[in-house]
């Protein structure tokens, strides 16, 4: 056992013009063919690419996805950003075109980190960050230390009386790793990114949420915000400070609680995509639905791993993708709301499929049309999703465009649909190719 002050000095944050790049991770990713009755836990989802917890069997579901404007920095290859179901705590991973690897929090201890790191094929963590010293955010971190070699190691420098905080700096110890301690100002590099600390600034010992790191990352033009568990009051100095807020995905601070995410601060972010991290029905009410409805009020779209399972986003110089573990329950509190509903999400696969235009609003017992563009000949399906599940309303069966590639459905919203704003999502394939759009409507 040691304390910090001894093997453990604090090296200096390396600034992005003299920093050499970490070691490169080797990353052999294992699919797992598909069976019609597995036995086994695949360590590869095939039909999301997402790696398997040791308790949930792959199945071939619809991934969500979600697609901003084309990045203006080339990218070789995407970067992977995981977003992993560790139940009631934080975990990311950055992965790199080459193959280095960036962890951000592990959640507790035994909750399937490693797994999921091996899954992947993930051999050793060249830039690790706890954001703060509590359980659910470090357990996991002591977990991977001692099971593959750790570059680096960034923290606050906030402590905790805590036997996991003891173990957590006894695995950097035996790790061998560099140890940081980053303050708001500071540039850590990750290969051909940086992350920037925008907090914190000062002690906050009193209350370890704010002692959080928050980190600003852009990888090509998607920028993502990292908030930790930061609260209010840490929001309403990140506001005054001048720094730049506005991110594209945004981690939620505090697992969407409601002492974070105001009003006033999510304004500044505006950000299109919101992931935060919770346990299935978890104890602390996490997420509440105050926060969910100010994310939707600033037109996010709202991903959760208690709902989703793993999320990924895969980020190219096309933009970014957000796909899931599994189908959001439609028992869900979350309901997604764009600020514009009909917007047109841009094309991700080869057929040129958009959605031109959707009836909205509608009210019950009236007909809603759509109408897409994509390839002639397209074979097209779609799906609209109410509160109770998929519409089995006439009108809505698979369709082939026509030759010029334009393909419309009208169907009847029946009189007991709940009001709200509800999402759709069409496919079509040609020549081989799926491309899959979704937007939404307003049933009034």
């Amino acid at each position: 056992m040691f304390t910090l002050g001894c093997a453990l000095a604090p090296a200096a944050v390396s600034h992005p013009a003299t920093a050499t790049s970490s070691p490169t991770a080797h990353i052999t990713s294992t699919v797992v063919p598909p069976t019609q009755t597995p036995t086994t836990v695949p360590a590869t989802n095939t039909a999301t690419g997402l790696p398997a917890t040791p308790t949930w069997i792959a199945t071939a579901l619809p991934s969500l996805t979600s697609v901003i404007l084309p990045t203006d920095v080339p990218l070789s290859s995407p970067f992977k950003v995981y977003f992993f179901d560790v139940g009631q705590g934080d975990s990311t991973l950055i992965l790199s075109p080459d193959g280095q690897t960036a962890l951000i929090d592990g959640g507790d201890s035994g909750t399937g980190l490693v797994q999921y790191l091996q899954n992947l094929g993930v051999q050793r963590i060249d830039l690790m960050f706890a954001t703060h010293p509590h359980a659910d955010h470090i357990g996991g971190l002591v977990d991977v230390l001692n099971a593959m070699p750790v570059s680096k190691v960034v923290t606050s420098g906030e402590i905790n009386t805590t036997s996991i905080f003891e173990r957590f700096l006894d695995g950097i110890d035996k790790a061998g790793a560099e140890y940081v301690e980053a303050k708001r100002g500071d540039s850590i590099p990750f290969g051909s990114i940086n992350f920037q600390v925008l907090s914190p600034a000062h002690s906050s010992s009193d209350n370890l949420n704010n002692s959080s790191l928050v980190l600003n990352v852009k990888i090509g033009k998607t920028t993502f915000l990292f908030m930790g568990d930061a609260e209010r009051e840490i929001e309403s100095e990140l506001l005054g400070s001048g720094q730049s807020l506005d991110a594209d995905i945004l981690k939620v601070g505090h697992h969407a609680s409601k002492s974070s995410s105001s009003p006033a601060f999510l304004s500044a972010v505006s950000p299109k995509t919101a992931i935060y991290f919770a346990g299935i029905g978890n104890s602390y009410g996490h997420p509440a639905q105050q926060t969910i409805s100010a994310l939707q009020t600033v037109g996010a779209t709202v991903y959760g791993t208690d709902q989703l399972g793993t999320i990924l986003v895969t980020v190219s110089s096309d933009g970014y993708q957000v796909s899931s573990e599994r189908q959001q329950s439609v028992a869900t509190p979350v309901v997604v709301v764009p600020v514009n509903p009909t917007t047109t999400i841009v094309p991700t696969g080869g057929n040129g499929l958009s959605i031109v235009s959707v009836t909205s609003p509608v009210s019950k017992g009236s007909t809603a049309t759509l109408t897409a563009q994509t390839a002639p000949g397209a074979a097209c399906t779609i799906t609209v999703y109410y509160k109770s599940g998929p519409s089995k309303a006439q009108g809505l069966e698979p369709k082939t465009a026509g030759a010029d590639g334009k393909i419309s459905w009208s169907w009847t919203v029946g009189v007991r649909t709940s009001s709200g704003n509800w999402r759709i999502v069409v496919s079509c394939t040609a020549n081989g190719n799926t491309s899959t759009q979704e937007t939404y409507f307003t049933v009034q």
